[in-house]
């Protein structure tokens, strides 16, 4: 395998100043509004008479926009929400199994040891994919602080020798 090189990008052709959002769609607005609410826990607004932008402790925001149209993400075009620790996420596998019927929720995957975390998915009403898991503080951030490289990085174990703050994986 041929050693990757590291590029540090000291120029770009656009200027942006922050990544600010992403994208969801939905069938139905207010379904969607309710498992955003009241089972994900996401702050929600209602932005026009069909989209709602929802964020959770942080500055970066999801569109959810209403379409009439198919939807089918898939898992690569998931978002993460992360707990503290592995029994949150089993918890979390628990309610959502108990909450399936009331909010429509397709698929929930048996929680399981991958890349580097503790994780489940979930698939909503509108094929939209979530990911449930542990990390440390920040999240993926700490992947901007290692060395760029070609090994595979759920081999980085999170870097948890770097962050000090990693919780334990139990309560």
């Amino acid at each position: 395998m041929a050693e990757a090189q590291t590029t540090t990008v000291t120029r770009s052709h656009l200027k942006p100043t922050l990544l600010s959002h992403g994208t969801v769609e939905c069938h139905d607005l207010n379904e969607a509004r309710r498992f955003y609410e009241e089972f994900l826990g996401l702050e929600v607004t209602q932005t026009s008479a069909v989209s709602l932008m929802l964020r959770l402790n942080s500055t970066t925001t999801i569109a959810c926009v209403q379409t009439k149209g198919e939807t089918a993400a898939g898992i690569f075009s998931h978002f993460g929400l992360d707990m503290a620790t592995e029994d949150d996420v089993d918890e979390a596998y628990r309610t959502a199994l108990a909450q399936q019927e009331n909010y429509g929720i397709k698929k929930i995957t048996k929680p399981v040891h991958q890349h580097g975390t503790y994780a489940m998915y979930i698939i909503d009403r509108d094929d939209n994919w979530w990911e449930i898991l542990t990390n440390p503080e920040g999240g993926y951030s700490y992947v901007f602080d290692l060395d760029e490289t070609d090994n595979k990085w759920r081999d980085q174990n999170q870097g948890r020798d770097r962050q000090k703050s990693w919780t334990p994986k139990t309560a």
